[in-house]
């Protein structure tokens, strides 16, 4: 399984965090991806626009990110958790290492 690396140290709005999604990922379907939480469950549990295809995508140094975006963090968190250990994408976030 692929590993694909989003680091959130500069994420500061909603849009930072899905333009790094589409540039880091290359989603299929990304000029019609929703850019939002409930588009990125569509793409990663049915494999719908933005799908990422097989992998697992690290969100990094989510410390600030968490801060400044509490309600995406925690959606984001949400997807992580209820993604099937079986599911052909996974999503882990990860603070950082201090």
């Amino acid at each position: 399984m692929k590993k694909i690396i989003l680091n959130c140290v500069s994420v500061e709005t909603d849009d930072d965090f899905w333009s790094l999604y589409c540039e880091a990922v290359q989603p299929e379907g990304s000029n019609i991806f929703g850019r939002n939480l409930h588009a990125l469950w569509d793409a990663v549990s049915a494999g719908g626009p933005g799908w990422p295809g097989e992998c697992q995508i690290e969100l990094m140094n989510v410390d600030e990110f968490a801060r400044r975006n509490p309600q995406l963090y925690s959606g984001l968190q949400r997807i992580a958790n209820d993604l099937p250990e079986s599911s052909r994408v996974q999503i882990v976030l990860t603070k950082s290492l201090m």
